[in-house]
């Protein structure tokens, strides 16, 4: 599983004086007319020829269905972005504001220079990551079937997520039945070809124990119910398939 890279694109060092440490990204969304916005940010920053970098522009789709595009949502996610259009401001520590273009001055970029220096910077980072690997996860489930490497990588995350120390009761049943269980099975078909054998009723059991451990975490919520229902679908089917046996 991808670690969310924030992106540092931009020094701002002749746009604002005092923001000279900063780096920008500008971010917007697909389907509107951004060529406005695009030549405005771009006449405000410095020219490559005098050594400066480039603006680098990232358009957010709606609904990304690749995972490029889920992995640029990721970054803005992580980045605080929660409008669009907006720039962000980083530093060597990473993202740090977000501003929305619309009616932005000088003086919100200075005023905003001082959230570098906040006490909760890091908190408010981790959560910010957490949400967006989160989300990674949630994509990479659904938009394929995965591969036996990627799978694994899938898992891995999936229990690095579980034992976060942000991860509600309702998180850990949503991951444990949408994604944990999922992927084990996953796993588990791709090793079943034909017969059980010690490997492949080990990685059915250890499904088991994440669908179980999903309900039993709160057995009375919608989801806990919704994994009651599997655990006992799962349990006729493999009653009925040891008839064959």
């Amino acid at each position: 599983m991808r670690r969310i890279i924030l992106s540092t694109c931009l020094t701002a060092a002749a746009l604002f004086p005092i923001a000279a440490a900063a780096s920008y990204t500008v971010y917007l969304q697909e389907g509107r007319d951004n060529a406005v916005l695009r030549k405005h940010v771009t006449e405000l920053l410095p020219k490559p020829a005098e050594g400066q970098a480039e603006c680098r522009f990232v358009v957010l789709n709606d609904k990304p269905n690749n995972d490029e595009q889920a992995e640029a949502q990721a970054d803005a996610m992580a980045a605080g972005v929660t409008h669009l259009p907006c720039l962000v401001l980083a530093d060597a520590e990473g993202p740090f504001a977000t501003l929305l273009l619309q009616g932005l001055k000088t003086q919100d970029i200075i005023k905003a220079e001082e959230l570098a220096k906040s006490a909760d910077r890091q908190e408010k980072t981790a959560e910010r990551e957490f949400e967006a690997r989160l989300y990674l996860l949630f994509a990479a489930c659904s938009q394929r079937d995965p591969g036996a490497e990627q799978l694994e990588e899938l898992v891995q995350e999936s229990r690095q997520l579980l034992s976060d120390e942000r991860c509600t009761r309702e998180l850990q049943q949503l991951i444990g039945l949408r994604c944990l269980y999922p992927l084990l099975m996953k796993q588990y078909a791709i090793g079943h070809t034909g017969a059980h054998t010690p490997a492949t009723e080990a990685k059915l059991l250890e499904a088991i124990a994440a669908l179980e451990t999903a309900r039993d975490i709160d057995p009375n919520s919608k989801l806990g119910k919704r994994a009651h229902d599997e655990r006992h679908r799962l349990r006729m089917a493999r009653r009925e398939a040891r008839k064959y046996e």
